[in-house]
């Protein structure tokens, strides 16, 4: 096996950035640091190095087969990242490259080989250092040359899916030979955009919100709401546990957990049955309001998906928006389910949004629920609930926090 020394992390959209695109490789680079500890992976340098994050082991030791797998599982959380290999280095001069991508490789082929006949190959050679002697496609075909003179006809060229592929970056004071390449999330590192609040239910949708809105370069703080005792606290824990997944790819964002009970009571009891889903959400998206207003959030996200229920209709999104300022964002908006879905599985809060739990929305739920409220119905029917401003107060100051997640 290769004794791996180093892992080099390539980004993509951080490569567009003008001249502030120092800030995003530092928060890249603080982020990696960060999710390190998350995963309790201790001893590792990490580096900037011309268009490159470079993670090493202190003291310059190779990392053990357990330590890439685990280092690989965090990378694949970093956004930011649009892939990663380990790699071996060596000077950049031509016979220490040509040396080392063939005795490599030719350790790959010779042990498939015993398998199969004949075994496919492609090489791949970029060069910052324009004074290297051989472009990267002259590059390319001398390793080609190097392995054919070791197994001849039994090497065959694949340039879409070989069986062995052979990476070479010339840099202008290293080398870099690697064989595997690992897709990481892309996006921009959680945190270099600011901060916004989720709503976030125990459902599918939200959580997918928001992941996409990290992979946009914002920290996400979350506001759940549950309606105790009318639902169980079950419920609050069930969100919990998908926050504290979520806080896998970032700084860790607090929970907000918000009692609407008082509030739904108020509406069942006073307006039309029609109407209560969206005065529910009318009432929520207040209190984020109030929330974002006390701890200087930028914007709102939530989980909406444009058609998917009674309250996510445009005509029933625009008179919940109505009652707030803030910028509200909907990453999914325009997913079906099965994308979505797609994507809880690759954040891993899927099996967790899947436990069979009630949440507020369902309480006092209407057997017909309005589609296409007017907004001067649902104005009219929030005049009848007494005292609304009181009680959106006395709401909000319930409201608990977990930090701890």
């Amino acid at each position: 096996m290769n004794e791996y020394k180093s892992i080099a992390c390539r980004y993509h959209e951080i490569a567009t950035k003008g001249h502030n695109r120092s800030m995003f490789e530092e928060r890249l680079v603080a982020n990696i640091r960060m999710l390190a500890s998350y995963d309790k992976i201790e001893d590792l340098t990490v580096q900037r190095m011309r268009g490159r994050i470079f993670i090493r082991k202190k003291k310059n030791m190779a990392f053990t087969p357990d330590e890439l797998e685990n280092i690989k599982k965090m990378l694949s959380r970093a956004y930011g990242i649009e892939s990663f290999s380990p790699v071996l280095e060596t000077a950049p001069e031509l016979e220490n490259i040509l040396d080392l991508a063939a005795k490599c490789a030719s350790a790959l082929i010779e042990k498939m080989l015993e398998k199969k006949e004949s075994v496919t190959f492609r090489s791949r050679a970029r060069r910052s250092d324009k004074s290297f002697p051989l472009k990267s496609k002259e590059l390319e075909i001398e390793i080609a040359k190097r392995l054919w003179g070791v197994f001849g006809e039994r090497l065959k060229i694949d340039l879409t899916s070989p069986d062995v592929s052979v990476g070479v970056e010339v840099r202008d004071k290293i080398a870099l030979v690697y064989y595997e390449t690992f897709k990481g999330p892309g996006g921009l590192p959680a945190g270099c955009n600011g901060n916004v609040l989720a709503l976030l239910s125990g459902g599918i949708d939200s959580p997918v919100a928001c992941g996409m809105t990290m992979k946009r370069g914002c920290n996400v703080e979350f506001l759940t709401f549950h309606s105790y005792p009318y639902t169980p606290m079950e419920s609050l824990e069930k969100v919990k546990n998908i926050a504290s997944r979520l806080n896998l790819y970032q700084k860790k964002g607090r929970l907000f957990a918000c009692n609407l009970s008082e509030l739904q009571k108020l509406i069942r009891d006073n307006c039309n049955p029609r109407f209560r889903t969206v005065l529910y959400r009318r009432m929520m998206f207040r209190i984020a309001e109030m929330v974002c207003h006390r701890y200087r959030l930028g914007a709102i996200v939530t989980g909406d998906a444009v058609g998917q229920v009674a309250s996510q209709t445009l005509v029933n999104m625009s008179v919940i928006n109505d009652v707030t300022k803030m910028l509200v964002l909907r990453p999914v908006c325009g997913m079906d389910k099965l994308e979505t879905i797609d994507r809880a599985v690759e954040l891993g809060t899927y099996d967790l949004s899947i436990i069979d739990l009630p949440d507020s929305c369902t309480v006092f739920a209407p057997d017909s629920p309005a589609v296409a409220a007017k907004y001067y119905l649902v104005e009219a029917e929030e005049k009848k609930i007494p005292d609304l401003e009181k009680a959106l107060e006395e709401t909000f100051r319930s409201i608990e926090r977990f930090d701890d997640l």
